[in-house]
């Protein structure tokens, strides 16, 4: 080989060499022995409960959970109070972030990992920012695609983006950030078990009134009660298991209390073994397929705070709430 031509290269060498060096200078942040196994938001821990401001951001839209006093309430939702143990679970899983890998910095592969830009039309992607009482950003990240059983059964993680950067990092963190409402409060529609029911009473229009109660004979046990003469119901194991479901079902959405023209769908009536009493009306959905749940009246200490609003059922929940004739019957 000519001379010259070794020496060219040699000295093509030797930059791309140098390049390389500089880069990994430049970029210590993506180099897996500095930064695995570091806080992904050092500092946060030590002002965790400074946060008094979660806000959520996607596709042009933003939710807030506002701290007022020690409660958290939710702002898009006519101050609806969060739970406070799910807020605290989100903000310490954010301050407990472990970073496990560096991900892709190539931008067309964002989506993949749900961190393509949380402002654009069908945004799959969250930007998170935790803010103090001066407004001061104490925290931001775009939220992507959660992962389970990270590295043992269990573990969650979350791939995570800074904001205007191409950093992608999947961490270790159980982060359930996102615009659901149940990420932020209990979307249980009672805290309730048929141990604690004295007696349940539903009324559908013209058909046939339900009234499970405490057989007199026999508290411990569940009867229908002024029901239709010579019709054999289940069993008081049945009846309870039928209460059990009912008492179980779960909300998607909540919204301010609107005004319907119309008589609900449903009454039920909840007396419960302490005396107390939920009444509460549900109207079908003209929409869709699920349904609204209201508390029109309540001296029950958990019920008091969702007097005013109403709940949305899915059409899984709705079938299961909505207890039928059919469903008190014994059948052979």
């Amino acid at each position: 080989m000519p001379r010259k031509l070794s020496l060219a290269l040699a000295l093509i060498a030797a930059i791309f060499l140098f390049l390389v060096i500089m880069t990994g200078l430049n970029n210590p942040s993506w180099d897996k022995k500095i930064s695995t196994g570091e806080l992904y938001f050092p500092g946060l821990k030590d002002k965790i409960n400074e946060v008094s401001l979660i806000k959520i951001s996607q596709s042009g839209e933003s939710f807030e959970i506002v701290r007022k006093d020690d409660e958290w309430l939710l702002k898009n939702k006519d101050n609806f109070p969060a739970d406070n143990n799910k807020v605290k679970t989100n903000l310490i899983a954010a301050s407990n972030a472990i970073k496990i890998e560096p991900k892709t910095q190539r931008e067309h592969l964002f989506a993949k990992l749900h961190l393509e830009n949380p402002s654009s039309v069908n945004a799959k992607s969250y930007l998170m920012q935790l803010y103090n009482d001066d407004n001061n950003v104490l925290a931001s990240v775009i939220v992507g695609k959660r992962k389970l059983n990270l590295n043992k059964i269990g573990e969650f993680g979350v791939y995570l983006r800074k904001p205007d950067t191409n950093e992608t990092w999947l961490v270790s963190a159980n982060l359930n950030a996102s615009d659901g409402v149940k990420n932020w409060i209990s979307t249980r529609l009672f805290d309730l078990v048929p141990d604690d029911i004295m007696m349940l009473d539903v009324s559908r229009g013209d058909r046939t009134p339900l009234k499970f109660g405490r057989d007199p004979m026999d508290n411990n046990q569940f009867k229908m009660i002024d029901f239709l003469s010579g019709i054999e119901t289940r069993t008081s194991i049945g009846l309870r298991s039928v209460l059990r479901k009912f008492l179980k079902v779960e909300f998607r959405d909540m919204r301010e209390r609107v005004s319907y023209n119309r008589s609900p769908d449903t009454n039920i009536v909840i007396t419960t073994l302490d005396n107390y009493s939920i009444t509460l009306e549900v109207y079908s959905d003209p929409n869709n397929e699920g349904a609204w749940v209201l508390v029109s009246a309540a001296d029950h200490p958990e019920q008091i705070k969702n007097i005013g609003y109403e709940f949305y059922l899915d059409p899984n929940y709705k079938d299961q709430f909505i207890i039928k004739l059919e469903d008190v019957l014994k059948i052979d």
